[in-house]
Parts: C-alpha cells; sequence; structure tokens
C-alpha cells in the first residue's frame, strides 16, 4: 500500500536533486572563473542551463508540487539562477575586464536585483517579464568578441533597460508558443558554443553564426508581447 506514494516521493525528491545539481555545477564554475579558466566556467554554465531548461518539464511529469507540497522547487531554482545567469557571469565579466570600468557592473547587478524582485517576473500565463537575466550570455559574447568600449557598454545597458520594461519573453519549457523551434535552435546553439569554448582561438564567424538563436529568441518575444498587447489570438 505504501510502495504508491512512496514511489512518485522518491520521483519528485530525484527531479529536486536533478535541479540541486545546477548549483553544485554553477559553483564549481565560480571556482573555474576566479582561477581564469573562464572557458571551462562558460562551459559549465551551459550544463547548469541545460538543467535548467529541462528540470522543470520533469516536475511537472512527476508533479512534484502535489507529491511534495512543503518543499518549494521553484525557489531552489530561483536561487541557483541568480548564481549561474548573474553572479557568475557578472564576476567573469569583471574579473576579465570586459566592460572599460568596473563601474559598469552595477547595471546587470541593479537590473538582475529588479527583475528577481518582480512578484510576476514569470507571469501566469507563462512568460518572463522584462529581460530574462540572461547575462551568461551577455559575458560569452563580450568574453568572445572583446568589442569597443562603447559596444561592449551598449551590450550591458540595453538589456540593463530592457529588465525594467515589462515586455513578455518566451519560457519555453512551459510556453508552447514556438517553444519547438525555440528548443531546436537552442540545442544546435548549445553545440555549436560547446564546440567554440573547446577551442582556443575559436572561429569569429562561427561566433557570429551562434547568434541567430538569440537573435530569434528575442525577435519572437517581441512578435508575441506586440500581438498580445495588440488582441491578436495565436492558433492553438
Amino acid at each position: 500500500m505504501s510502495t504508491g506514494v512512496t514511489k512518485p516521493k522518491w520521483m519528485a525528491w530525484l527531479v529536486h536533486l536533478y535541479t540541486a545539481s545546477g548549483g553544485v555545477i554553477g559553483m564549481f564554475a565560480l571556482f573555474d572563473a576566479a582561477q581564469g579558466r573562464v572557458r571551462e566556467a562558460f562551459l559549465l554554465l551551459i550544463i547548469t542551463g541545460l538543467i535548467d531548461g529541462t528540470d522543470g518539464i520533469l516536475a511537472r511529469k512527476v508533479n512534484v508540487r502535489k507529491v511534495l507540497p512543503n518543499f518549494d522547487g521553484g525557489m531552489i531554482d530561483n536561487v541557483i539562477d541568480v548564481l549561474t545567469y548573474v553572479w557568475v557571469p557578472i564576476f567573469i565579466i569583471a574579473t576579465q575586464n570586459l566592460l572599460p570600468h568596473p563601474i559598469w557592473i552595477a547595471v546587470p547587478v541593479i537590473a538582475a536585483l529588479y527583475a528577481y524582485g518582480q512578484v510576476n517576473m514569470k507571469t501566469d500565463d507563462a512568460f518572463f517579464l522584462g529581460f530574462p537575466s540572461y547575462w551568461n550570455g551577455i559575458a560569452l559574447y563580450l568574453f568572445w568578441l572583446r568589442p569597443e568600449p562603447t559596444i561592449a557598454v551598449l551590450m550591458v545597458v540595453i538589456p540593463g533597460i530592457l529588465s525594467f520594461i515589462p515586455t513578455r519573453y518566451l519560457y519555453p519549457s512551459k510556453n508552447p508558443l514556438f517553444s519547438k523551434t525555440n528548443w531546436v535552435l537552442a540545442l544546435i546553439w548549445a553545440a555549436i558554443v560547446m564546440y567554440l569554448l573547446l577551442q582556443e582561438n575559436p572561429d569569429e564567424r562561427l561566433v557570429l553564426i551562434s547568434l541567430i538563436y538569440p537573435i530569434f529568441y528575442l525577435v519572437s518575444s517581441f512578435y508575441v508581447d506586440w500581438r498580445i498587447r495588440h488582441g491578436k489570438q495565436f492558433a492553438t
């Protein structure tokens, strides 16, 4: 009689452990970054991103909220996200001198704190509200491209401003809009990025090609937000 109850609880705890592994890996990414192994740090951040993108799907399949109602996996997820999407990337930006002056670090810090301070950061209809603190991506392309100071500053200021504008951004693991395309492009992007991170001197053309997915994500998010604001429905 207890078997039917114990098994789903075990599965639910296993999903939470899977989520928590992102925090462990994120800490090792921080250790690597602190020792100047930036490529290794980014490789680990890619892995944490894949965990973050899939743990919610597993949690819903196991129905963890119902099985373990007194344990909030979403809170664990947010704590890990702040580490892997915000603090580690910002640490890399600062220690690798990717901005013309350390004061510019205040932009992603304040923007991320504002984003995570919003009660409806993740909306009831499964969108992110405001730029979803993908500072790991910003840091990665700053590291690869090493743009001139003005461009580097704009690469943190623009997403910083977008963090305060209540625009909807796609949440591929929960929202079906463009979900399949997002997943396919995201996996291709992750494969390209991991390949590039294994190279000491990556091909800049391939780095630029890899931007196709981030651009698609932003454009499709803005398009969806525009349609919703104008009352246009999507086919289901």
